[in-house]
């Protein structure tokens, strides 16, 4: 198995080879935009079910017999194995979703006067028009790109300013000095005043 990081592509030799690769047309197919994220969660817990339907939207073609697959038997959903170990089914799952979903990249600074937001959805339309108009791609490649692939090609093309970065509104040494200098006049005068009391 060779896991590309740098997009989150997943190459797997098992008797002939197979990609898993979590593309925006991957995790579209998985459902609506509020599904995808109520899926990430499950996949995250170590939901099987969800795990198998992420391995199987991500791959370039029918897995079932590597990672097996569920069958209705006698009134009852029953898991068959594939020949892979189902023990490998939700670590790739979860790998495929982190690069899926919210792309995985080195995290830039946060300045502290922002919180951070959660995802309630995911709407894949909008990253696959995203990098259509910034980034000149196709609707074709647009669709085929991960979310660690957009965020790397974004950060590249539009890289984060420093005054995004914590500190940057931190004040410069002479604006400190000034300051520091302001404040020994207001203290001076608030000394001598006192004094005359």
């Amino acid at each position: 198995m060779r896991i590309l990081t740098e997009i989150g592509e997943i190459s797997i030799h098992a008797g002939r080879d197979v990609l898993l690769r979590p593309s925006l047309a991957a995790i579209a197919s998985l459902g609506e935009p509020a599904e995808i994220v109520e899926t990430f969660a499950r996949v995250m817990a170590g939901d099987f079910m969800d795990s198998l339907a992420v391995v199987f939207a991500c791959a370039d073609e029918d897995v079932s017999d590597l990672f097996g697959f569920y069958e209705a038997r006698d009134d009852a959903i029953c898991y068959i194995p594939g020949t892979a170990p189902a023990a490998h089914v939700i670590p790739l799952a979860q790998s495929l979703m982190r690069h899926g979903v919210v792309g995985v990249a080195k995290p830039l600074p946060r300045r502290a006067d922002i919180e951070q937001e959660y995802m309630t959805e995911f709407d894949a339309r909008e990253h696959a028009a995203l990098a259509m108009a910034h980034l000149g791609l196709t609707e074709r490649e647009a669709w085929h790109m991960t979310m660690t692939g957009l965020v790397a090609a974004l950060r590249a093309k539009f890289p984060p300013s420093s005054k995004d970065t914590p500190g940057a509104r931190a004040p410069t040494k002479d604006e400190h000095e000034a300051t520091m200098e302001w404040f020994e006049r207001v203290e001076a005068a608030r000394r001598a005043k006192q004094g005359a009391h």
